[in-house]
């Protein structure tokens, strides 16, 4: 239990660095490409990472919660939106909201790959591949301006996130 927590506190404070880190560089919604095989698919509407996430707002419906705090990395609110089974998380630029990352929460909900809190490490392999970066536990895939991040309990899935990629987060 002591490794989970630990695990998950290292990711909460890598991710605080990195979106606090900022050097100023060129936006990330402009450049974004969107081309990425790591995309979450939610009742068939896909979630790109740095996408506007206004259309996409209006496509899944009302969230269930809500939440918004000031932005460390951008002029305006990050906000939390939390639908059942999922969490998204957007950020500001020039008055937009941009997709920043997606988390399961449960294992009601897979990734279009077929792989939900619960699957094992080979399920995993077999889905997504060898190539990754392993940090303690955590497997994470990059391709294009998204990652994807598994983190395991054992065996496990303990926890699966994508993430943008951008100027920011580099």
């Amino acid at each position: 239990m002591k490794r989970i927590i630990t695990l998950m506190l290292i990711l909460v404070m890598a991710l605080s660095f990195a979106a606090c880190g900022s050097d100023g560089g060129k936006a990330p919604a402009e450049e974004a490409s969107y081309n990425s095989k790591y995309t979450f698919l939610y009742n068939d509407t896909a979630l790109p990472m740095n996408a506007e996430f206004a259309p996409i707002h209006e496509t899944l419906g009302e969230e269930s919660k809500y939440f918004e705090a000031a932005s460390c990395a951008f002029e305006g609110l990050d906000k939390t939106y939390t639908y059942d089974g999922i969490e998204i998380v957007t950020y500001p630029l020039e008055e937009v909201d941009y997709i920043s990352s997606v988390r399961i929460l449960d294992n009601s909900v897979s990734t279009p790959e077929g792989i939900t809190i619960g699957s094992t490490m080979d399920e995993v392999k077999a889905a997504y591949g060898e190539d990754y970066e392993d940090v303690v536990g955590q497997w994470n895939y990059t391709d294009g301006d998204a990652e994807l991040s598994i983190i395991f309990n054992g065996e496990k899935v303990l926890s699966i996130s994508y993430y943008a990629i951008n100027d920011l987060t580099k």
